[in-house]
């Protein structure tokens, strides 16, 4: 059972469900790579992995997917001949904990051996400044006389869920060093992916200050990895101490560096490593941290949801030095999703780096920058004009997203999805982000970078894409999917028909402002990209196009038609399940003829652009949608949180908060779209509570460089104090129920 306190989640579960929670509960990372919270024994079915951000590869014809790296953390303890595993029948107590406030995973397990105790205990943490490394400090107790065995080294014996991806194994001749009587074995591994041959190299060293229990040691190299192999004599009660470092690199010259690494790491020493890496998470939470006074359940969940952001932030790329990377929809938590990065970054996880770190959320969009040719071709390849962005955007652009996204239950058979196809959304999300992006920090020159001829590209695509309607006189879209997956192919879906009127409105205010302010950049882009006739179709569409109104109740229809399918309870639609995996959409979801929905659409929609209508109307569709809405996506709760605090009603918003707050720590989510895993991490959800708790709950905004705050507290809280970064400037903000202030940083 799972316990968080101020600053610790631990849990001592050891069965197959609690070692698959516990990898995403208990992950540690630092942006370069993530490792899954599993002991450093664990077995390939126990999912152990070490994710790359940024490195993907596709084995034959199977879904493409990230990179699991070699484990160079990788320790195996015998007693008397007799392996040592958490949750053989012979473990006495487990506990494995996470330290947030540093990234700090640490296990410890004990264990009867015909009588006689060991255990082993454990701390690890991937560094947040040194990104290419991992350290552990691995301690191993026994009682009375016995021989312990010791394999530690890098571990080929990985589980991929599309592998396998890595080929062309070569074992690096190790060293060994010797420094104040103290003996340091270096092992390497080089390999390279299999699709694009990645070049990666994985280095591994042990430190051992109490030689003279050792008996034997060698090396040994075989299929599933290289070792070392450690005998020790013990006659009386003892503790070993190793301190292993590992090192992991994908970079050109990447074995020179990895063992460059592990040298550096060596000379360091343990105590003066783990100083550098508090010191960077002090830094990150000096600036990141929200503190809510009166409610430590909720002040534990924020500070573990904004924990799970910073450890797969891609910092190392702020250099503007090669290509930038964003966040993946599970993190660095896994396979799951490819890998892939959707929607999510943009409407969820953006806006606390804008806030908090804005050159990060720049990478976000700079990503996107990088990846619009792949835009490009995808929109070529389904018939139209400028740039159709991914679903499931990977590093080049083109879409890791199949026809065929789910399995069904029954059959066995991938059923066609068409999330690929008609989730145009995508492309007004990024451009409402860069948007958000440039009114908060007042950076136009990202625009110039690539940004404007983006955005125009992606108002060339909904050019291409409307429906112009001879009897209504107007512009439509037609034939999409909103965010409720558990409806396909419908026309005029509300959130999307208004984000894509946001993309023309966009368009048109930039160029308006680039007129006035830098003529010579707008017109040769309009002119390079030969945009001047859509410029002009575009004035004509924003005068004639649809957006879904409210009804005489208020409530606004979430697609054509939605209002004529049955309208019945949750509990009637998950009474007609014949497999709790089964899943609700497609065309023959038990979801799809109803008016059930997976998650917020219209209520996003009123979220956003929450000035176009009145506080009537927000709470209609509140009270209309949320009974219907299934919440079977993390996306969905931080979004009904918003608007219930829009409309003055926190304490209806708070259950919602919690249930962003605290997916990762309970694990109450969904693991499987019909038989496809889709565990791990949820970094959108996670930034869907600091929304909720800013945004919603501080009523924080930031308009063309004003903050503006309008309190409304759950009846909870007493207090709130964060940090926003604005325009060069650090202000500290404090609210509380009926005040605030806002005065800048020291």
């Amino acid at each position: 059972m799972y316990r968080l306190n101020d600053w610790q989640i631990s849990d001592d579960g050891l069965s197959e469900d609690d070692v698959l929670q516990n990898g995403n509960r208990l992950l540690t990372g630092n942006g370069y790579l993530g490792r899954r919270g599993v002991v450093d024994e664990a077995l390939p079915s126990d999912m152990p992995a070490t994710i790359l951000s940024g490195i993907y590869d596709r084995h034959g014809d199977l879904w493409r997917e990230p990179v699991n790296s070699p484990d160079p953390l990788y320790t195996l303890v015998s007693v008397d001949e007799k392996p040592l595993r958490a949750g053989d029948e012979r473990t006495v107590s487990h506990e494995q904990a996470l330290d947030f406030r540093y990234g700090i995973y640490s296990r410890s397990t004990s264990w009867n051996i015909n009588g006689k105790k060991a255990a082993v205990k454990a701390q690890r943490y991937a560094h947040m400044e040194d990104v290419n490394l991992l350290c552990m400090r691995y301690v191993i107790s026994s009682g009375g006389q016995c021989k312990i065995n010791v394999r530690q080294g890098i571990n080929r014996e990985i589980k991929d869920l599309n592998g396998p991806h890595l080929g062309n194994f070569r074992y690096i001749e190790q060293s060994q060093l010797k420094q104040n009587d103290i003996t340091q074995r270096i092992k390497g591994l080089s390999c390279e992916t299999l699709e694009k041959k990645i070049p990666l190299s994985v280095f591994s060293a042990l430190v051992n200050d109490k030689m003279q229990y050792i008996k034997e040691e060698k090396i040994s190299n075989s299929d599933d990895g290289i070792f070392s192999c450690l005998t020790f004599d013990i006659v009386n009660d003892t503790e070993i101490e190793l301190i292993i470092y590992g090192a992991i690199n994908t970079e050109k010259e990447c074995v020179k560096a990895a063992e460059e690494q592990i040298k550096k790491s060596l000379n360091e020493g343990w105590e003066n490593l783990l100083k550098r890496h508090k010191a960077k998470w002090d830094k990150i939470w000096n600036t990141g941290d929200v503190v809510i006074e009166g409610d430590e359940y909720a002040q534990r969940c924020i500070r573990y949801s904004l924990y799970h952001l910073w450890i797969i932030a891609p910092r190392y790329t702020e250099n503007g030095n090669g290509r930038a990377l964003s966040i993946p929809a599970r993190g660095l938590s896994g396979q799951t999703y490819k890998g892939a990065i959707f929607w999510d970054t943009e409407m969820f996880i953006a806006p606390y780096f804008r806030s908090v770190r804005p050159q990060m959320a720049s990478q976000f969009i700079r990503y996107r920058i990088q990846t619009l040719e792949g835009a490009k071709k995808k929109a070529v390849e389904y018939g139209f004009r400028g740039a159709f962005f991914a679903w499931e955007s990977q590093e080049s652009g083109d879409d890791a997203c199949s026809d065929f996204n789910v399995t069904d239950v029954f059959t066995g058979r991938p059923v066609r999805t068409y999330f690929r196809d008609k989730q145009i959304h995508i492309s007004a999300d990024i451009v409402y982000s860069i948007q958000e992006y440039v009114s908060h920090t007042g950076d136009t020159s990202i625009l110039i970078e690539g940004g404007m001829e983006l955005i125009l590209e992606a108002a060339r695509f909904f050019l291409s894409y409307l429906y112009y309607s001879p009897e209504h006189k107007r512009y439509e879209v037609l034939d999409v999917i909103g965010p409720d997956e558990y409806h396909e192919r419908v026309n005029n879906n509300a959130f999307t028909n208004r984000v894509v009127l946001a993309v023309f409105e966009i368009a048109r205010s930039y160029i308006e402002m680039f007129q006035k302010e830098n003529p010579l950049f707008i017109n040769d882009l309009i002119k390079r990209i030969s945009f001047n006739d859509d410029l002009e179709f575009m004035k004509t569409v924003i005068d004639k196009f649809y957006l879904p109104q409210p009804d005489s109740r208020g409530i606004i229809e979430q697609f054509d038609g939605y209002f004529r399918h049955e309208d019945c309870s949750i509990e009637t639609v998950r009474s007609r399940l014949k497999d709790p995996k089964e899943y609700w959409g497609c065309s023959g979801g038990v979801a799809t003829p109803t008016q059930i929905i997976k998650q917020a659409d219209v209520v996003t929609m009123l979220a956003l652009f929450g000035g176009d209508y009145p506080a009537e109307i927000k709470k209609a569709n509140l009270d209309y949608y949320e009974k219907r809405t299934e919440h079977g996506s993390s996306l969905s709760a931080c979004m009904y949180a918003l608007l219930y605090c829009e409309t003055g009603s926190s304490d209806k918003a708070y259950p919602f908060f919690i249930k962003s707050a605290e997916i990762d720590i309970t694990g109450k989510s969904k693991h499987f779209a019909g038989l496809v895993y889709i565990g791990g991490t949820h970094p959108a959800a996670n930034g869907g509570a600091w929304l909720t708790a800013i945004h919603g709950f501080c009523g924080f905004s930031v308009c063309n460089g004003e903050i503006k705050i309008k309190p409304r507290l759950p009846s909870l809280w007493n207090k709130v104090k964060f940090t926003c970064l604005m325009r060069g400037e650090e202000f500290e903000i404090t609210v509380t129920k009926d005040n605030y202030s806002i005065c800048k940083k020291q």
